[in-house]
Order: structure tokens, then sequence, then C-alpha cells
């Protein structure tokens, strides 16, 4: 798939529609990580960043620090 701005805004917009749930189930499992959701959610790369992402800003998780990318869940 051709990356474009249209894919792009497509995938920002399927990341928003699914955000509730993967917080949800986020909060439950008690972290998160961009790869975690795409495998969960079956959503690509940028659905899954922008949800992780989108977490990390309102606070509900930490920022990324490195090894497995996995953020402990905060609130």
């Amino acid at each position: 798939m051709e990356l474009t701005q249209e894919y792009i805004d497509s995938s920002i917009l399927k990341g928003d529609e699914m955000y509730d749930k993967v917080v949800e189930q986020a909060r439950k499992n008690g972290s998160v990580s961009v790869t975690w959701v795409q495998q969960v959610f079956r959503l690509n790369w940028h659905s899954s960043a922008h949800i992780v992402g989108r977490m990390e800003q309102e606070g509900l998780c930490e920022l990324y620090k490195g090894g497995n990318g996995h953020r402990k869940i905060i609130q």
C-alpha cells in the first residue's frame, strides 16, 4: 500500500473510532504498546501509533522509555 496523506488520515480516523475500546482493554491489562494494539485489534501501524500517542498525550499511560515498547497504564 502506498503511503499517502489519505491513507494516514483514514488510519487516524480508524484509530479515533477504536480509541475507547483500546483504552478499556489496556486498563484491564495494565499496559499498552503499538504492537499489542496492532495484534489485538487488527489495526495498522498508523492507527495503533495514533491511539498510543493519544493515550500518552491524555496522561493515560507512561511515555515511551525504550525496551519492548510497553507503557504502563497510569489511570
